[in-house]
């Protein structure tokens, strides 16, 4: 019993520290509004050769953000900007104590994934779990009914859908001869 406390005491630490590691990512910027994202306008760049640094708090979920730049820190709430981007070109939207990474740039719609937490001995097949939203609205589980749903006002939107996906996971088909997905195209 003993070993069995102690082994989890050792990966407890060994998580804390590999987090704590981590836990700053350097931003290439920030996208205050949506608007600010579909135009590629950015805030908090790099100043002087020295990007900024996110405190992001991803294990234990905050309000908001830490950005460390040019010798100062900035408390930045997450509802008060749209987006972040990692210097790896990765675009994060935080909602909710939730992290979806955006996949397109689309004014109608935004496509948006998020990685399932799963143990190794249940890794399901697909370890994504995709989202939308439509304009500037809500995001939510990227489902038929729900786009059918969001744009209610496209009458003939439902009938070109069944048409072309035949089940859920054929909404995030990219078309590559249009260079986007299948889905902004139809609601183009």
């Amino acid at each position: 019993m003993k070993g069995k406390q102690l082994s989890l005491l050792a990966a407890g630490l060994l998580m804390m520290v590999s987090t704590g590691a981590t836990a700053q990512q350097k931003i290439a910027g920030i996208y205050l509004t949506q608007d600010d994202y579909l135009r590629h306008r950015m805030s908090y760049t790099e100043t002087n050769g020295h990007a900024y640094r996110a405190r992001l708090y991803t294990m234990v979920p905050k309000d908001h953000i830490l950005l460390n730049g040019g010798g100062e820190q900035t408390k930045l709430q997450k509802d008060r900007f749209f987006a972040l981007q990692l210097k790896d070109g990765k675009i994060f939207r935080m909602k909710g104590g939730e992290n979806y990474e955006l996949l397109n740039r689309h004014p109608k719609i935004l496509l948006y994934r998020r990685k399932l937490p799963a143990s190794p001995k249940t890794y399901p097949d697909n370890p994504w779990r995709y989202y939308f939203s439509a304009g500037d609205g809500a995001v939510q589980e990227l489902t038929s009914q729900h786009i059918k749903e969001a744009f209610a006002a496209d009458k003939d939107l439902p009938d070109r859908m069944d048409a072309v996906f035949r089940d859920k996971d054929d909404l995030m088909a990219y078309d590559n001869f249009h260079h986007m997905y299948k889905l902004e195209w139809l609601i183009r």
